[in-house]
């Protein structure tokens, strides 16, 4: 029997983001990694005498300023779960497990761009120097916005919400009155979405009528808490708390390896009311939209369809479409299926065939077609990628 390992796992339990971490980890450990875990509940004593621990491997947060002012003191192997500024990683000179900041940002932008808006925002957290993936989702944000021929603006408060929510809330409120509308918010998380959703709610500005707000994590209890629901994007974070632990395990067998940094990408995009702008100025654009909505994933119901629900002519309601939507109907349609078998792909073990059926494409083949063209990979890839290990 291999003598066990003494692993600590340095994270905050009472964010869901750092519980589905550890559910990641666990899922390694029962695979049959001999390790000792050592992990404490409570805040104040989460991070063990690093000089004094007998430990072999750590499994860290680098959000937390504490627990990277203490990692050199530590002579064994480290991962890191999250993303440092380039200069403060190579003194540190650990391997690191990241979320897809990049990819997540762009979701957010194409996600509102489709809904037809022309005015964007970023709204990130005051720089504390170890908030490098909010600068990521920043620039990658406004970056695709570029793309996309638009331009973007940012918040920059001067106050942490933890320490004066109120006066954070002045300069939200005060930032939002100064800005076009309707228009496409990306908020840096769900914390920061929340926020967002309040300045709107004390400024009579509605969601998502004049502001169309998206955040990520996915914290479903707090997403579904917020007034209205906040549509969210799901990071992968049992996917990266497995490969965090696979890493580690590698490290401390062979301790000659480098640093590794490992990037794990988006799991879905999960769309609540906050975002789902049916509510659009053109009433038979809106109908059409419920419709589309309500009837997307049969397969049997087309443009056609559409069409004859809302009573206008194709032609019109192609140009109404692009004038408020920039998308066509067919266009519309093939989104919400997408996004769909992109939820089932990743969320679950369903056969292509099975995925197919319940998005509402009329075979796998087509799907397939639909992946390639929009994606450039087929919904196998997709999904390999998502749950790769």
């Amino acid at each position: 029997m291999p003598k066990l390992k003494n692993v600590a796992v340095l994270v905050n339990l009472s964010r869901p983001y750092d519980r589905e971490i550890i559910r990641g980890i666990s899922r390694y450990v029962h695979l049959g990694a001999p390790w000792r875990l050592y992990v404490e509940e409570e805040p104040a004593d989460k991070i063990p005498s690093l000089t004094e621990w007998s430990g072999q491997g750590l499994i860290v947060d680098l959000d937390d300023a504490r627990i990277v002012k203490a990692l050199p003191q530590f002579t064994g192997r480290i991962v890191g779960i999250g993303c440092l500024a380039p200069d403060i990683l190579r003194k540190l000179d650990i391997s690191t497990v990241k979320t897809d900041d990049q990819m997540i940002a762009e979701w957010a932008a194409d996600h509102l761009v489709e809904r037809g808006l022309e005015h964007f925002a970023y709204c990130g957290l005051r720089p504390r120097g170890l908030d490098q993936w909010d600068a990521v989702r920043r620039d990658s944000f406004c970056r695709r916005i570029a793309k996309h021929g638009y331009q973007c603006s940012v918040f920059k408060g001067r106050h942490y919400a933890a320490r004066h929510w109120s006066l954070m809330l002045t300069e939200l409120m005060d930032w939002l009155a100064s800005l076009a509308r309707p228009m496409g918010l990306m908020a840096c998380n769900d914390s920061q979405g929340r926020h967002v959703l309040e300045a709107c709610r004390q400024s009579d500005l509605r969601v998502p009528e004049d502001v169309a707000i998206i955040g990520v994590d996915n914290d479903e209890l707090a997403c579904e808490l917020a007034i209205p629901p906040l549509s969210s994007i799901a990071q992968n974070t049992e996917q990266m708390g497995f490969r965090a632990a696979k890493l580690l395990d590698a490290l401390m067998i062979d301790r000659r390896r480098r640093p590794v940094h490992i990037t794990v990408g988006p799991n879905c995009l999960v769309t609540r009311p906050s975002s789902d702008r049916t509510a659009v100025d053109d009433a038979v654009v809106s109908q059409a939209l419920q419709f589309v909505r309500e009837h997307a994933f049969d397969y049997l119901i087309g443009v056609p369809d559409v069409v004859r629900h809302v009573g206008v002519s194709r032609s019109t309601l192609e140009i109404r479409f692009k004038r408020h939507l920039n998308c066509t109907i067919h266009e519309e349609i093939l989104r919400i299926r997408l996004s769909m078998a992109r939820r089932l792909l990743t969320s679950s073990g369903l056969s292509l065939q099975v995925i197919a059926e319940r998005s509402g494409f009329s075979s796998p083949h087509y799907m397939s077609a639909v992946f390639q063209r929009e994606l450039g990979y087929p919904p196998g890839r997709f999904r390999k990628q998502a749950r790769s290990i």
